[in-house]
């Protein structure tokens, strides 16, 4: 056989070993990287689960707070209001600050699913989950004891609003809460009921806490919601003391 001929015949071997060498590596390419966006996507799905209500409790109270503050919401309704909007006042205003809590509580317990885009967030939303806790139980002279709650009393009422089925994990609703928890029912949320009620005659000595801690859950909304697409930047802005009227 001549050189030519031998060529020939091993030509198309080579190039067929070759080509399927290619599509091989680019097939794994492509598979490698459809994979890793399965992953991403299923991360972020894993996440979602806690970032979300998290931060939807988060811009709830942080409302609640604002609406206390700017407009006198404990003393329109709580104070000169009837039997309805008094207990709504404080009944309504409890759960958000509870459901807050509770998402805190289960953010704690199921940190492998809330870890964030990087180390530094996740350790960011420890820090503020952490600052908000230390905030509502100081005793500072500056905040005169008004609307305090201890880190023990924050995490009891977290506790109480979690409801776990089929291995996961939630916050029950305001129905559910009400009827869950009338008063008298648990000496942890009775507590906070008592704590709103002083909020109508003492409003303007709760300023400085509430504020404080609004503009924390400002800096939550920040972390989970960067971008503005689940709240918008006008309803969150920090309020300063010395704009509350």
């Amino acid at each position: 056989m001549t050189d030519g001929g031998l060529l020939s015949g091993i030509l198309p071997t080579v190039i067929g070993a070759f080509c399927g060498w290619i599509s091989g590596g680019v097939g794994g390419f492509f598979s490698a990287r459809h994979e890793k966006k399965k992953a991403v996507h299923q991360r972020e799905k894993e996440v979602s689960v806690y970032s979300e209500p998290l931060a939807h409790a988060a811009f709830d109270l942080q409302s609640r707070i604002y609406n206390i503050v700017e407009r006198h919401f404990m003393n329109h309704f709580y104070v000169h209001g009837d039997e309805r909007t008094r207990e709504y006042c404080v009944e309504n205003t409890a759960f958000l600050i509870s459901q807050l809590f509770c998402w805190f509580e289960l953010t704690r317990q199921e940190l492998y699913y809330i870890e964030l885009q990087n180390e530094k967030d996740t350790r960011q939303l420890l820090h503020l989950q952490d600052n908000v806790q230390t905030l509502w139980g100081t005793d500072k002279t500056k905040y005169h004891g008004i609307f305090c709650l201890f880190a023990g009393e924050q995490r009891a009422i977290g506790e109480n609003l979690i409801i776990r089925r089929d291995g996961s994990s939630s916050c029950m609703g305001f129905a559910q809460f009400m009827d869950t928890f009338p008063p008298g029912k648990n000496k942890q949320i009775d507590i906070l009921r008592e704590e709103i009620s002083k909020l109508g005659a003492n409003e303007h000595l709760a300023r400085v806490r509430l504020i404080d801690i609004q503009n924390l859950l400002i800096d939550l909304l920040a972390l989970l919601d960067p971008k503005f697409l689940r709240f918008p930047q006008k309803s969150r802005q920090k309020m300063q003391l010395r704009n509350a009227r």
